[in-house]
């Protein structure tokens, strides 16, 4: 009788010791700095949804999402180190390597280029040729007049025969009629002129032969050699975040709206879904580059007057975390 007793209180006393034992600490999460390329909106959808899924946390980060500021650029915050993470355009990412700024590409998001040509569909302005005589708006100073300069060029189009004019960043002077075309991004402006109503088509420059990468995601040579592991978890969380996004386009919307807030939700629903098909070709895995997408980049730089062909693409980027996020190395 003795030993029954004796055994109950062994059971007794192990639940008890077994109840008291201190929970095992979890390790705190790894602060990091993610730096857009400009203000809150579904272009960075699978970010957003990496975020509030949890997938940064589940690779032991905590990712701190920043929008662009003029005050301090995505490519000077991360060189300094305001930001572990940034993201911007090849084409940037180019000239800030030529002069002297050692950042590297990890990763590309949008494999096609957004930039484009549009026009109201009543005008029949359906290609390139059809701008001669035409009064074409411009983006100026960004990666849209580049891209159209480089598309002209490469059709053989007579631009003395058309008349450019400099525009602002949305489909204003197309809808006042001051421009018969006017150019900037298939994810935005497009859907600007559809929603006041009008049927439109869009010419998207990729598809006449003035195609380079858009979003790339980098961080400086130091963190990719210093900080391996935390480069390699940002990444697989953030293509998870965009195969997420892209497999549940409805539910990341509404992630969205969580950072853009001042932005109207139609829109951003119509962004993200313009914008699947530059990101997930079938072509490639998310996020995957290939070294004939950085020679194009580099040729329509260097065709333009922007980059000297001596330029070192090798250096510039590395498929090295790409397939490690992927589990291929």
């Amino acid at each position: 009788m003795k030993s029954k007793y004796f055994a109950i209180a062994l059971v007794v006393a192990l639940l008890v010791l077994s109840g008291c034992k201190p929970a095992v600490e979890q390790k705190p999460l790894e602060n990091a700095v993610l730096k857009l390329k400009w203000l809150h909106q579904a272009q960075f959808a699978g970010n957003y949804v990496a975020k509030e899924k949890g997938f940064y946390a589940e690779e032991g980060i905590n990712v701190s999402i920043e929008e662009f500021s003029f005050g301090n650029p995505t490519i000077g915050a991360v060189a300094r180190g305001d930001a572990d993470f940034g993201i911007t355009g090849a084409d940037e990412l180019l000239l800030a390597r030529a002069k002297g700024i050692p950042i590297k590409a990890i990763a590309v998001i949008y494999r096609i280029n957004p930039v484009c040509a549009y026009s109201l569909k009543k005008s029949g302005i359906a290609k390139p040729a059809d701008f001669i005589g035409k009064k074409v708006g411009l983006e100026m100073g960004t990666n849209v007049d580049l891209l159209y300069y480089a598309m002209m060029a490469k059709l053989g189009i007579d631009r003395s025969k058309i008349r450019e004019i400099a525009i602002g960043y949305d489909a204003s002077e197309l809808l006042n009629g001051s421009t018969d075309v006017s150019t900037g991004y298939i994810i935005n402006e497009p859907h600007q002129a559809i929603e006041a109503g009008y049927e439109v088509n869009t010419i998207l420059m990729a598809d006449y032969g003035a195609g380079i990468y858009a979003d790339v995601i980098f961080a400086t040579e130091d963190m990719l050699e210093s900080k391996p592991m935390l480069v390699e978890g940002f990444l697989r969380a953030t293509l998870k975040g965009w195969q997420y996004a892209i497999e549940n386009e409805e539910e990341a919307v509404g992630i969205v709206m969580g950072y853009a807030k001042d932005r109207a939700r139609s829109h951003e629903a119509y962004m993200l879904g313009q914008s699947v098909p530059l990101i997930h070709t079938g072509e490639l895995r998310i996020g995957e580059m290939e070294k004939s997408g950085w020679e194009q980049t580099k040729r329509v730089m260097v065709e333009q007057g922007m980059l000297k062909e001596s330029i070192d693409l090798e250096s510039a980027y590395t498929v090295d975390f790409t397939r490690r996020a992927y589990g291929l190395d």
